[in-house]
């Protein structure tokens, strides 16, 4: 593959947002099919995953994924260039196919040529840079949770689940609930940070956070470290408007602050009209962004 257009792919992107990684490489992984044109080169692959796993909730059953770097005086002509030659190339009849391209947000001039081609932005990955802060008074009780609350955490992480199903990409199943108390009580109450919100003494919601050694499969993503994964954010529906979202947002805030964290992540649905608006309120912005386009149901 010749390097111009990934120095000139990352120069790009960096100049419209410095925070953005891994743009001046393509490392060629396992089972990936190289794509080149005049001015672009990409790798493509399969992830087919087991319709058992909790990974299977959060996502299509086959997943191609298309890594990209374009460059030249017409970035989207070459994007569009790199996407017919993914198109054209075969596939299995199989249930559950969507086309998947993680695309850095603030690099919008190439970005046409996937609306064109069938594509929609889905989810954003955004980002919110910590600084050393205390929690203000929160408008409800929030407290650690602990090896006792498994089952209200793994319920309100079930109605999310549910929740996000609406917007195209998440896709609860049979084995779902059971794969969420797993992870609940093996990896995410011993492991990472977790806090629930309570009103008049019953749960009102929970927030989940990766600490930086759990949240290394997202930490190359950024330009900065340490980073931390804000996993899982739910407010139950009929107390929603009441400052509890943002509550335990910033008792998220102040504790991986405290604990030297740089950086949060997240992800969230772009067509949740809730998602934007209250992340964006919260000092989030948008990183990268996926753009998907189902080929089966």
């Amino acid at each position: 593959m010749d390097d111009d257009p990934i120095k000139g792919h990352e120069a790009r992107v960096r100049a419209v947002d410095p925070l953005v990684a891994d743009q001046g490489t393509l490392v060629v992984r396992e089972r990936d099919v190289p794509l080149e044109v005049p001015g672009g080169v990409g790798l493509t692959n399969v992830d087919r995953l087991d319709p058992g796993s909790l990974q299977a909730a959060w996502s299509p059953l086959v997943v191609h994924r298309l890594r990209a770097r374009v460059s030249g005086p017409d970035p989207e002509a070459v994007l569009g260039a790199l996407i017919d030659r993914w198109l054209a190339l075969p596939r299995d009849d199989e249930p559950e196919q969507a086309l998947s391209v993680v695309w850095p947000s603030r690099d919008t001039v190439p970005v046409r040529a996937l609306a064109r081609s069938g594509f929609a932005p889905i989810v954003a990955v955004s980002v919110h840079r910590l600084r050393p802060h205390d929690a203000p008074a929160a408008p409800v009780k929030i407290r650690t949770a602990g090896p006792d609350d498994v089952d209200v955490v793994a319920d309100m992480y079930e109605r999310l689940a549910a929740y996000d199903a609406q917007f195209g990409w998440v896709t609860p199943r049979a084995g779902t609930p059971d794969r969420i108390r797993e992870s609940v009580a093996g990896e995410v109450l011993p492991l990472d940070w977790c806090w629930l919100a309570e009103v008049d003494g019953r749960p009102a919601g929970c927030l989940i956070v990766e600490p930086p050694a759990r949240a290394r499969w997202i930490s190359g993503w950024v330009h900065d470290a340490p980073v931390a994964y804000l996993g899982v954010m739910y407010v139950e529906p009929e107390l929603r408007g009441r400052g509890i979202g943002a509550a335990l947002t910033e008792v998220a805030h102040a504790h991986a602050a405290a604990e030297g964290v740089s950086s949060l992540l997240l992800h969230h649905a772009l067509p949740n009209p809730l998602s934007t608006p209250f992340w964006a309120r919260r000092g989030y912005r948008p990183l990268l962004t996926q753009w998907i386009r189902h080929l089966t149901t």
